[in-house]
């Protein structure tokens, strides 16, 4: 965090109480391979830490003084759907995707952005990149980069990247190499907010506010989303390929997608997003833009990364033993029952059952203390069911349940016109 923003922020008095196909491929690559993945220290990031702490800090000295301490300071960045503190310095960012295509080979700039030195560039592509095969960033006077760092997922013959270049000079103008591909860019001013709500239309409900930003695009419309949350971490918008509540509620019952809404009560659904991060924030729905148009979600993600239960000791029962644990472990407003443990030739398997609140559910939730090789929902139980390797296990061992991903149901309408 910048001394600026310190000083700004100690200086508030606290109150006395304190394309779609291709992503399939990707969607399914991230479930049947193993993913390589370094990881990627982007400065832009972590520029968005002095914006992150602020925000958390809502709950404590009220939602007024904190947006007058923002005001002046951030930079939108497209693409990554985030706010920098202009402290950080001045962002330059690619404004629109630039696409590449040479006989059935593409490739697809989807966000690129400079903070300094730090140039980032995430892309999709087809194209077959050899192992040993680097990817090259070349500036307007035919200067060469190398990636400091990178990350890279795929499925089938798609993949996708996130790649970190050092940089010199103030260029403006970029191409990507790969291999006989010139991808050339250009990054422009990010646009430039007093507030986080003068983005665009947006809705609040229950300590979290969601911008929505649309962009036609002849036949199609995309949506990119940012959020602001009190005191929870929104991690992703309703989406069901990102459902995980088969495991810890398999009947319930809700729309599980964001849609689009019209006058006459039509809705179109997203397609899959342009990009897999940690939150998918840009989706696109097929219909034509028009007066009348409603965003609706349903419920967000969250998580409660400081969250985590006690730790119980079980001892590992014989083979055909079914032993009764029955211990309630507490994670925050919700309870984790442990119902016993039985172990079935190489398997140990546990019996968990959790509860729901009336506006929210389990999605996820960290297991620690040992490492579990399947879960699932029993149906004829009623029980979900972690799976243990008998070797593991060894005579007893030790679980808890930490950092829980929950679905929020809230009412999130946003109004276009």
């Amino acid at each position: 965090m910048t001394d600026r923003l310190k000083d700004m922020l100690n200086s508030i008095p606290l109150p006395d109480d304190l394309d779609e196909n291709i992503n399939l491929g990707f969607e399914r690559g991230r479930e049947c391979y193993d993913i390589k993945k370094i990881k990627l220290k982007r400065r832009l990031i972590a520029a968005v830490a002095s914006f992150v702490i602020i925000i958390s800090s809502i709950s404590i000295i009220g939602l007024e003084r904190v947006e007058a301490a923002l005001k002046q300071m951030l930079q939108y960045v497209p693409g990554y759907n985030i706010l920098v503190d202009k402290d950080e310095g001045i962002v330059l960012a690619l404004k629109e995707e630039v696409y590449q295509e040479k006989d059935g080979i593409f490739v697809r700039i989807t966000a690129a952005s400079k903070l300094d030195n730090d140039l980032s560039v995430t892309l999709e592509s087809n194209y077959d990149l050899m192992a040993d095969e680097e990817i090259l960033l070349k500036d307007e006077k035919d200067n060469v980069f190398t990636p400091k760092s990178w990350g890279k997922a795929g499925g089938g013959e798609f993949w996708q990247g996130d790649y970190l270049f050092e940089i010199e000079g103030e260029n403006r103008d970029y191409s990507l190499v790969l291999g006989d591909f010139e991808v050339p860019f250009s990054l422009e001013n990010t646009k430039e907010v007093e507030d986080f709500l003068q983005l665009g239309p947006y809705a609040q409900d229950k300590g979290i506010s969601i911008v929505a930003i649309k962009k036609p695009m002849g036949d199609k419309i995309m949506i990119s989303l940012l959020n602001r949350s009190e005191e929870k971490i929104v991690v992703d918008y309703p989406f069901e390929e990102n459902l995980s509540t088969s495991v810890w509620n398999p009947t319930l019952k809700i729309e599980k997608n964001m849609y689009l809404i019209d006058e006459e009560g039509n809705k179109t659904y997203p397609t899959i997003p342009s990009s897999f991060g940690n939150l998918m924030s840009d989706f696109y729905f097929h219909t034509a833009d028009k007066e009348g148009l409603k965003l609706v979600l349903p419920y967000v993600k969250v998580n409660y990364p400081n969250l985590k239960t006690e730790k119980i000791k079980i001892q590992t029962p014989k083979d055909g033993e079914i032993k009764s644990i029955d211990r309630t472990l507490n994670l925050g407003e919700f309870r984790i029952n442990v119902i016993d443990v039985r172990k079935d030739g190489d398997e140990i398997i546990i019996s968990l059952k959790a509860n729901s609140l009336d506006d929210e559910t389990l999605d996820n939730v960290r297991i620690g203390g040992i490492s579990g090789y399947g879960i699932w929902f029993n149906i004829d139980t009623g029980y979900t069911e972690l799976f243990i390797d008998k070797e593991e296990a060894g005579n007893s061992f030790t679980i808890y349940f930490e950092s829980p991903t929950t679905l929020l149901l809230g009412n999130w309408e946003i109004e276009f016109d």
